[in-house]
């Protein structure tokens, strides 16, 4: 037994360093798909959501303001805001929505209610026009409704059914619509502008602020 000792030791050891060699083997091979030690997450069924889309990269910017037509400072974003409407046409949206302060402009509710009356006839933003770029000439009147019937009469309206719908709850009901919509998206001041969902910093409201955000975000180089 003693003779044959040496040749088990060696065979012994042979047979260790084979399994140790293969070992060493498998290890350094790269893990195949599935093979992974730890388990890869399971995907969604069903398509995967789509990118959201950029504001602004269909060619169209919206404008939301919450206006007051007795508000100065409003009176004053009214020209700026015109202007670069008519400066990028058909790639800018506005969109006005009425904010009557009540508390403290008197005639501010019944001038939301003539241009919503006037819109019934397809003329609401010549009616926001002359609201606003008279503002001075009836923001203190003791009433509203003579300037507003004279601007119904000059736009050419039926004059009889705006003074009705002024008083309508059609008209009351669209203008309620729009002071919860404010309080919804927590505007509680006017003017206030969105664009494309975002708000505009009043302290920055100037034609040319405005012209800048509204090219940045059509991707027009000024």
């Amino acid at each position: 037994m003693k003779r044959y000792l040496p040749f088990v030791i060696i065979g012994a050891v042979l047979v260790l360093a084979l399994g140790a060699g293969a070992l060493m083997f498998r290890s350094s091979q790269p893990q195949l798909q599935g093979q992974s030690s730890t388990p890869a997450p399971a995907l969604p069924s069903g398509n995967l959501p789509a990118t959201p889309l950029v504001p602004g990269t269909k060619g169209i910017v919206t404008i939301e303001e919450f206006g007051d037509y007795q508000c100065p400072p409003c009176g004053i974003v009214h020209p700026m805001v015109k202007k670069v409407k008519s400066e990028f046409g058909s790639s800018v949206r506005l969109i006005f929505y009425h904010l009557p302060l009540i508390q403290v402009h008197k005639n501010a509710l019944d001038a939301a209610h003539a241009a919503v009356a006037a819109k019934l006839q397809g003329r609401f933003w010549e009616m926001h026009d002359a609201l606003y770029e008279s503002q001075k000439e009836w923001a203190e009147a003791p009433d509203l409704r003579p300037y507003a019937v004279g601007f119904a009469s000059r736009l050419g309206l039926d004059v009889a059914r705006f003074t009705h719908d002024m008083d309508s709850p059609q008209v009351e009901a669209e203008v309620q619509a729009d002071v919860q919509r404010a309080a919804s998206r927590g505007v509680n001041a006017t003017p206030t502008l969105f664009i494309d969902g975002q708000m505009f910093d009043n302290d920055k409201m100037t034609v040319e602020n405005l012209r800048k955000e509204i090219a940045q975000k059509l991707g027009v180089r000024q």
